[in-house]
């Protein structure tokens, strides 16, 4: 292969991306009880979800070894991009770096590891400026230098209907989920430039949620241009195709993509959780 991308498996994967051999997720590892599931791509997402309602533990996470992403690594390519969450949720970066340092031939020189400094759907658009650029023939050396920069001016914002999850795993600090939840609170949810989550807004609703989501995402619009935006939902496409038409009635030329949340993503969202990223 001239190029592969490694994803961890907290990114969304497009239908088109599933069926390209140039893509591959590095599964993280979900425990939910006593039982473990490997996040693979193949999870089927209700089942997971269940589990995680007829739990009484807190699900966790878990990361790939680097050794996992060494394996990945070492696939024929001439090039290799590798996605990973943001260091400030996850080990996942770190073992990507680690798998990196520890490569022993050229192939070093034509990795690039890439802190996403977003989960979810921002290391989907990743995933997809990447495979353009790389279409149109743009060297690797450029292709790295764009995606850090990308890196950099990228928005991830979301909507959840259950914070739950996010709180028991420490993921927000400063928000009382259970508060939120007896109030009918529905915060907006975003990433700092760090990559850690931050609170930018409220309402009453996940409808209210998702339409100051769309005010931001504007105001965003009016100081960053973009390229393309993925919107990733947990079971909630109708919200999701909603808020597409009318980002595409606002912005008709750029790349709009709806996917459905994998494994991961899946778990710390929670059914019926929107989450929007672009850069």
């Amino acid at each position: 292969m001239k190029y592969q991308i490694l994803m961890d498996s907290c990114g969304d994967m497009t239908e088109d991306m599933k069926r390209d051999e140039r893509i591959t997720l590095v599964p993280l590892r979900l425990r939910i009880g006593e039982r473990e599931y490997i996040d693979d791509g193949t999870l089927e997402r209700k089942e997971i979800l269940k589990a995680i309602e007829q739990s009484e533990d807190t699900p966790r996470s878990s990361c790939p070894s680097p050794m996992e992403y060494q394996q990945k690594m070492a696939v024929r390519s001439e090039r290799t991009y590798v996605i990973t969450l943001s260091e400030h949720l996850s080990g996942s970066y770190n073992s990507a770096y680690l798998a990196w340092e520890q490569m022993k031939d050229k192939k070093k020189e034509t990795v690039c590891v890439i802190n996403s400094r977003s989960a979810s759907a921002g290391e989907t658009v990743l995933a997809l400026l990447i495979q353009n650029w790389e279409q149109r023939g743009i060297p690797f050396d450029e292709i790295c230098e764009r995606i850090n920069k990308c890196v950099e001016k990228m928005k991830t914002r979301f909507v959840l209907e259950d914070l739950t999850i996010l709180e028991k795993n420490g993921r927000l600090t400063g928000l009382k989920a259970k508060l939120a939840g007896v109030l009918h609170i529905c915060p907006v949810l975003g990433a700092t430039p760090e990559g850690e989550i931050c609170q930018t807004g409220q309402t009453r609703g996940v409808k209210r949620g998702v339409l100051k989501l769309y005010h931001q995402i504007l105001e965003d619009s009016k100081k960053e241009g973009w390229e393309c935006m993925v919107i990733s939902h947990c079971f909630n496409e109708e919200m999701a195709i909603e808020l597409k038409t009318k980002i595409k009635r606002e912005f008709p030329n750029r790349t709009v993509k709806i996917v459905s949340t994998g494994g991961v993503a899946s778990l710390y969202a929670g059914r019926g959780g929107i989450i929007v990223s672009y850069g």
